[in-house]
């Protein structure tokens, strides 16, 4: 951690995903409007939102994003809105541990908040097309935020694959691993390194009524959609027009065009046990982040059974969640897809 007089003890909790506002941010800038980018980069105790949480104000003072809301956020829209109309940039520090049993000051969650705020203006966009093609592509990278001087931020960003050598000191793939944004210290030179995580690929084994309904809600947060099944009726752009790919496969083969990465988050949901343990068993010998496959816990125990004989560990078999989905008591396509939603962004969170 740096010696700074606003930097405390960073949690060892995963920032949430971003990538969508960086995309309504380039829009923004594209056409031609200045903004004040809110960006939580150093927490103390509890608060509401974790470091790399964002929001940003246009000059009209229309809001995008959270930081927690109530009356933080409140302030800093305001001041955010200034930036971006002309004030100087800089740090706030939003002390919420309130005093005694007084409320009226809604700021009352028990810790202290650092907020960095930023004037992104058009001639950045650029710099924000450089992230989302990296993004796009597959490859990691992270902002690298120069506030040295607070007032003057200098924001670059860093693709891991080429990045550039005055970041040479800065270990980019522990804090990738970490997920977290991070305060460095370059020798006096204060650096926010906020990374870009992909927000994962959701990969469909099934294209059936829940893999329908997943498939939707996966979209509307962010994730990767890709839906795979071996009937074309059931494999079709038409029936997902949210996914990013679409395959019809033969089961023996799942993987066959699918590039096997560690922002994974397998879904095993075939029209049959047979189809389910031979992805399953594929699934396996991938570095997936989440695996889960729907059923009872009858078809979970024949089907693990089976699969031990095939030489499969515990170890192999703790990876996948079966049944899958959190209990809620849910019956219906969408409520066993909200079930699923709900552990994979906990596992997205690195809270599962």
């Amino acid at each position: 951690m740096i010696r700074h007089p606003f930097s405390f003890q960073m949690a060892a909790r995963p920032i949430r995903f971003t990538v969508m506002i960086e995309k309504k941010i380039f829009s923004r800038l594209q056409q031609g409007k200045t903004l004040a980018l809110v960006t939580i980069i150093d927490k103390s105790g509890s608060a509401p939102r974790l470091p790399g949480s964002k929001m940003f104000v246009e000059q009209n003072g229309s809001l995008h994003g959270t930081i927690g809301g109530g009356r933080l956020e409140f302030m800093a829209h305001e001041n955010a809105q200034a930036v971006a109309l002309g004030a100087v940039p800089g740090i706030s520090e939003f002390d919420m541990r309130g005093t005694g049993t007084d409320m009226a000051a809604d700021m009352v969650c028990g810790g202290i908040q650092i907020v960095l705020i930023e004037r992104l203006t058009p001639d950045m966009a650029p710099l924000f097309a450089l992230a989302l093609e990296c993004f796009e592509g597959g490859a990691k990278g992270a902002w690298a935020i120069d506030i040295t001087n607070p007032q003057r931020p200098e924001r670059s960003f860093v693709d891991l694959q080429n990045a550039d050598p005055q970041y040479n000191a800065i270990d980019f793939q522990t804090i990738m691993r970490s997920r977290t944004t991070r305060l460095v210290d370059l020798a006096g030179q204060v650096i926010v390194v906020d990374p870009l995580p992909k927000s994962g690929t959701v990969v469909l084994f099934g294209g059936g009524h829940v893999s329908l309904e997943v498939a939707e809600l996966s979209a509307s947060l962010d994730f990767e959609v890709i839906v795979c099944d071996d009937r074309p009726e059931f494999a079709g752009k038409g029936r997902f027009p949210m996914a990013k790919d679409v395959q019809v496969i033969d089961f023996t083969r799942a993987f066959a065009n699918i590039n096997q990465k560690e922002e994974l988050y397998l879904l095993i949901i075939t029209r049959g046990h047979s189809y389910d343990q031979e992805v399953l068993a594929q699934s396996l010998t991938t570095p997936a982040r989440y695996i889960g496959m729907i059923g009872s816990r009858r078809k979970r125990d024949i089907i693990y059974e089976n699969l031990r004989k095939k030489g499969f560990t515990e170890e192999d078999l703790a990876r996948v969640h079966c049944p899958v989905g959190l209990s809620i008591g849910s019956e219906t396509p969408r409520e066993i897809a909200v079930s699923i939603i709900g552990e994979l962004i906990a596992a997205r969170a690195g809270v599962l």
